[in-house]
């Protein structure tokens, strides 16, 4: 059976473009099948080339990748969902017996109300869709059969039943035959390898724990270390970045891999960066990451003052943040890492002098930045409403959001209306948006203009 595999489109907003690490894992599982992968990112005319490459390919099976719903910005917001309707739409006029599956994390947080409101769907595969997908192409007559299945029977939406995530430690490695990495080779962060799937924290903003799973299931270090040998040797790529939720969640997981990289003496070869959760983190680590060949670290605190990380649920103390940034700043290894720390402005439970410290810790970073030649860059958002959620259930319950409102966003103003704003903290936040509109306005104008050139 043909099957082609289509990337989200994120309409030139990610530059350069990330490989699609989550379809080259289902392509993985479908050997028996002749399977192609698509990404319209790559593309300057991405509809005119998908039907030239559905032209030529003639698939019965055609799955489309929903990651994101939207670029979670409140200051630009782009629309993700109104292009994969669009593509749905197009597909199915030029291919009306072509089985269209949907899937993907942001189809599997909205797959009901997706599958209800897109009746050009056939399938639609929940969750993690490696073993799912494999086992719906030999069923497509049955769907009933196979777990986790989305289906159309007389034009009611059936859902088979929530299956067990899969054992990811256990995995054949993504299919990178199947899709060059070569046209991602220039991103530092375009190339992603995942070492384990799942989140133990109880962030009150975050639903990974909801799509991935509570309980960590962590590739062994060498496991994870061919992958990056076989990325290096066979397509000289030097440079990734670790694709988890948290890398040192287990810390012991973080080191292990950085220990198997320097005992492969790989480390003068590669650059990668990660995510990291500052519970745990010292200069001794640090120097280790360094050490393996990190080159940014990415740190998601998300508040700073007490009172807002304790309504974030994050585990931490306000001390903790404010060492993050003393280590970064001052340690003499790690001059020339790239850090970036995310924060969010007016969090359930901030005060107007909480918003001030936190602008204030933005201040002392741009200062090392400058004065220091660090490269620190705190980075204030918005929170994105999501289901399944503590922060959404609070968003009700103080009337930001009425309850039969959707959280599938009609168009781009639509998502301007799906974050979370603090009643009492109205005045400040309004300053604080127009600042950096104008700012973000100035960066996304100089962007494109480099993606036109480049692509």
């Amino acid at each position: 059976m043909k099957i082609l595999l289509v990337q989200s489109y994120l309409k030139g907003d990610v530059f350069p473009p990330v490989y699609p690490l989550g379809i080259s894992y289902i392509a993985s599982f479908l050997t028996k099948h002749e399977v192609r992968i698509y990404d319209p990112n790559l593309s300057l005319n991405p509809i005119d080339d998908l039907i030239k490459e559905i032209n030529g390919f003639s698939p019965q099976i055609i799955g489309i990748s929903l990651r994101n719903i939207d670029n979670q910005s409140r200051k630009n917001p782009l629309n993700y969902y109104g292009d994969f309707q669009h593509l749905l739409r197009t597909i199915k006029k030029r291919c009306p017996s072509t089985h269209i599956v949907a899937g993907g994390t942001g189809f599997s947080m909205f797959a009901q109300e997706i599958m209800n409101t897109n009746p050009e769907i056939d399938y639609g595969v929940y969750l993690e869709g490696e073993e799912t997908l494999s086992e719906l192409t030999d069923n497509l007559d049955h769907p009933d059969k196979v777990k986790g299945v989305y289906y159309r029977k007389n034009g009611v939406v059936y859902y088979t039943g929530t299956r067990t995530l899969p054992q990811f430690e256990k995995f054949p490695a993504p299919g990178r035959d199947i899709v060059n990495p070569i046209p991602y080779i220039n991103g530092e962060a375009a190339i992603g390898i995942q070492t384990q799937r799942g989140c133990p924290l109880k962030c009150a903003y975050c639903n990974y724990p909801a799509l991935n799973g509570n309980l960590l299931r962590s590739r062994p270090p060498a496991n994870v270390v061919d992958e990056i040998e076989n990325l290096l040797h066979s397509y000289g790529i030097q440079q990734f970045m670790f694709a988890d939720s948290l890398f040192n969640k287990p810390l012991e997981h973080a080191i292990g891999i950085c220990k198997e990289i320097m005992k492969r003496n790989l480390q003068d070869e590669i650059k990668w960066m990660c995510w990291l959760d500052v519970r745990g983190v010292t200069k001794d680590f640090l120097h280790l990451l360094k050490n393996a060949g990190c080159s940014g670290i990415s740190f998601s605190p998300d508040g700073l003052s007490t009172s807002s990380l304790i309504s974030l649920r994050k585990g931490i103390k306000e001390r903790d943040v404010w060492n993050i940034l003393k280590i970064i700043t001052t340690d003499p290894v790690i001059k020339d890492t790239k850090f970036i720390i995310t924060m969010f402005i007016n969090s359930p439970g901030e005060t107007y002098f909480g918003m001030i410290k936190m602008l204030f810790y933005k201040f002392l970073s741009l200062a090392a930045k400058k004065i220091l030649k660090r490269n620190v860059n705190v980075q204030i958002g918005w929170i994105r409403l999501e289901p399944d959620t503590e922060i959404y259930r609070v968003a009700m319950k103080q009337g930001i959001i009425s309850p039969g409102k959707s959280l599938l966003p009609a168009n781009a103003n639509d998502v301007k209306t799906l974050f979370y704003l603090n009643p009492s903290l109205q005045f400040l936040d309004r300053i604080v948006l127009a600042m950096a509109s104008v700012t973000e306005s100035i960066k996304g104008k100089i962007k494109h203009t480099l993606i036109r050139r480049a692509l």
